[in-house]
């Protein structure tokens, strides 16, 4: 998407957006994966914090992740719902629940921080992703 685009400052991380706009256009990104392999995780990869990129790795690492069994509900998702998001000052924390392509259902909880160093700087980020219910 080009410049042009009005949704494109939606796709990658910019000191505008709020967690919630954040959160929105990541779920969008995933959901939307199917009919564009690659996009949606490649946007959960710009809107992922140094230290998330740190721990899982490369873009590629994160495609890997995502097409685990853990995570795979995300990809293609027909249905997402966010309970409950919670601000404290910097940070943020969400409560997300998804419906599968193939019709199950989970939930995840979803970590924001907005970055203080860096290019970044100013822009909220993906700082955590978990599955509830699942012993990491």
């Amino acid at each position: 998407m080009g410049a042009s685009d009005p949704n494109s400052a939606q796709q990658h991380p910019a000191p505008g957006l709020d967690a919630e706009r954040v959160l929105g256009s990541v779920l969008e990104g995933l959901r939307e994966d199917v009919s564009a392999p690659a996009e949606g995780v490649r946007r959960v990869y710009r809107f992922a914090s140094d230290r998330m990129r740190a721990g899982i790795g490369d873009e590629a690492a994160f495609r890997r992740a995502f097409q685990t069994t853990l995570y795979a509900p995300l990809l293609g998702h027909v249905e997402a719902r966010v309970e409950a998001l919670e601000r404290r000052g910097e940070a943020a924390r969400a409560s997300v629940w998804v419906r599968a392509a193939d019709g199950a259902s989970a939930r995840f909880t979803v970590a924001l921080a907005r970055a203080r160093h860096g290019d970044r700087s100013g822009c909220w980020l993906l700082s955590g992703l978990a599955r509830d219910g699942v012993d990491l």
